[in-house]
């Protein structure tokens, strides 16, 4: 899950959501956009046996936020509400799937994932920032090449034949990299 998820991070580029915004307005809409690849995960993390309904649990959550943006107090972890917005749309599909004799967890069993699976979004929420720190810090012909791998759909072959290269040297520079922001993620999250 981890791979899908720093895949992701480095195919968008997309900034960290400042939380709160700097105005003191709340960017309730951005908080949502970064918090959804984390809802999706933790949702099928609850629903393994019905991965199909996992992104419509999480688009209802989405959904669901919008709508009750109101409600939402600056200063408050984010985070956690979606997070709790989104288990209360588990629940809801668990009853509806119980009743088409669908096989669903225990309640127990459900409030355990739950827990283990946060815990792990936090972790990977921290993973992926220290990873955003680590691409900035990246000399700019490194952080191109790095984009080129991940934001764009071109074959790593094609990238070196416009750069005049042999793949393997690509490839090689790109595992190298590769170590380079792993080690860069362990010091960052290993700091006092």
């Amino acid at each position: 899950m981890e791979c899908a998820i720093y895949t992701c991070l480095l195919s968008s580029f997309l900034p960290a959501a400042d939380l709160p915004a700097t105005d003191g307005s709340v960017d309730v809409g951005g908080w949502i956009a970064s918090v959804r690849p984390g809802l999706l995960a933790y949702v099928i993390s609850l629903l393994p046996q019905a991965r199909e309904e996992a992104e419509d649990v999480v688009q209802t959550t989405c959904t669901i936020l919008w709508e009750k943006r109101d409600d939402f107090r600056a200063g408050t972890d984010f985070r956690a509400w979606a997070y709790r917005t989104a288990y209360f749309q588990v629940l809801a599909l668990r009853r509806t799937l119980g009743r088409s004799k669908v096989a669903v967890f225990s309640d127990e069993t459900l409030q355990r994932l739950a827990g283990a699976a946060e815990a792990a979004a936090e972790r990977a929420d921290q993973r992926i920032e220290a990873l955003r720190e680590c691409v900035k810090a990246l000399p700019p012909h490194d952080r191109q090449l790095v984009s080129l791998k991940y934001a764009t759909k071109v074959p790593l072959a094609e990238h070196a034949r416009r750069m005049g290269v042999p793949p393997d040297r690509l490839q090689k520079s790109l595992s190298r990299l590769r170590l380079v922001l792993k080690r860069c993620i362990e010091r960052r999250l290993n700091r006092p």
